[in-house]
């Protein structure tokens, strides 16, 4: 008698990392007493694996190596156990293992670069594929894919959250292993123009401005270091686009930069810096030292820790005249002014400056006669 048919139809079932199931028909009468052997070679090294036996019209196949080609070649036996049919043979590859510790190499403001391991023996055959996702919008925005186990991700939107899922492709660029997620922050964009909205004795308030679209989730990191003594500063945080710094020393030179914060808390964008001194405090106590017909030497206090630092400006007014004042600046706690007008009275305002020759406390007026 002749031979089991041939084999039709056969297909994987299933495919994955290690195993294989196919499965097949037959219409021959006397089916219900066949068996069928399952070649397995390895087509990478041409090795044959083994050998299967099935009752049915399907066999799970196991044992494989991950990522790798392999022919299946299916054969329906009579039930001698010796007459076999044709052969037919079908080509798979087996799934690439899942890729491992999938993580940023480094966040920038629209693109990020990730990296990951695989251990697969076929691995050096493999691609990848990285499913991006804006998880605002819940919006996937493309697919990247890599010959290498890192890749870079760009045209990505600042301070945004993304999922990246990546799959090992096998070298049909069909077969793919299972993803892998990692969720991450873009960096927020560099905020613009710090500047002071008001300066005071002890405290800062500054404003910036942000033009990202998800800046409204953003909070913003104030780091204040006093640049007098490089003590290491303090950190503010604000979730508006501007702050109010208070403790701050006098007449002292502070460089405050400001971070944009992701809405993970962590992610940050690249500080904008601004140097900035507080106002030195109001002289105390302008007194005359002395009072000539047409020169007065005026002394002041002053207790701040920068002190040493400061000019001071004394604006001269004659109190019984329209004329606009002068000026008189003085490097040290008192001054003589001259050129006055004999039994005339004068308000004198004398005001701390200071290292910027520009910051100025508040005045404090005295008035007297030559």
């Amino acid at each position: 008698s002749t031979g089991p048919s041939r084999v039709h139809d056969l297909k994987a079932e299933s495919i994955d990392v290690t195993n294989v199931t196919l499965k097949w028909v037959v219409n021959d009468s006397a089916s219900d007493t066949y068996t069928y052997r399952i070649e397995v070679v390895n087509v990478t090294n041409d090795t044959p694996v083994e050998n299967v036996t099935s009752t049915e019209t399907r066999a799970e196949i196991t044992g494989l190596i991950p990522g790798t080609p392999y022919n299946f070649t299916v054969f329906a036996v009579a039930a001698d156990n010796k007459t076999e049919g044709e052969g037919n043979l079908t080509h798979l590859y087996t799934r690439p293992s899942q890729v491992l510790d999938p993580e940023a190499e480094s966040i920038g403001v629209t693109s990020v670069t990730l990296k990951w391991v695989v251990n697969d023996s076929a691995a050096d055959t493999y691609t990848y594929r990285i499913e991006v996702v804006n998880v605002t919008n819940d919006t996937p925005v493309e697919n990247v894919t890599s010959s290498k186990t890192s890749a870079e991700i760009t045209g990505l939107i600042p301070g945004t959250p993304y999922n990246f899922t990546v799959f090992a492709v096998a070298a049909d660029n069909e077969t793919e292993g299972e993803g892998n997620l990692t969720h991450l922050y873009t960096r927020p964009s560099q905020v613009l123009d710090p500047e002071a909205e008001s300066i005071g004795v002890t405290s800062v308030a500054l404003k910036w401005v942000v033009n990202d679209s998800a800046a409204d989730t953003y909070t913003y990191r104030i780091e204040v270091v006093n640049v007098t003594n490089d003590a290491p500063g303090k950190n503010v945080t604000s979730s508006e686009t501007s702050a109010e710094i208070t403790g701050l020393i006098p007449g002292t030179l502070y460089n405050f930069t400001v971070f944009a914060v992701a809405a993970d808390n962590e992610t940050e964008g690249e500080g904008a810096s601004r140097n900035l001194y507080t106002r030195p405090s109001q002289v105390l106590d302008p007194e005359a030292e002395s009072i000539g017909v047409t020169n007065v030497t005026l002394k002041w206090v002053v207790n701040d820790s920068a002190a040493d630092t400061y000019t001071y400006r004394i604006e001269v007014v004659n109190g019984t005249s329209d004329v606009p004042g002068k000026n008189v600046t003085s490097s040290e706690t008192s001054a003589e002014i001259t050129g006055l007008i004999p039994g005339t009275l004068y308000n004198f305002t004398v005001f701390a400056v200071a290292a910027d020759n520009e910051t100025e406390g508040e005045g404090a007026s005295r008035n007297l006669y030559t």
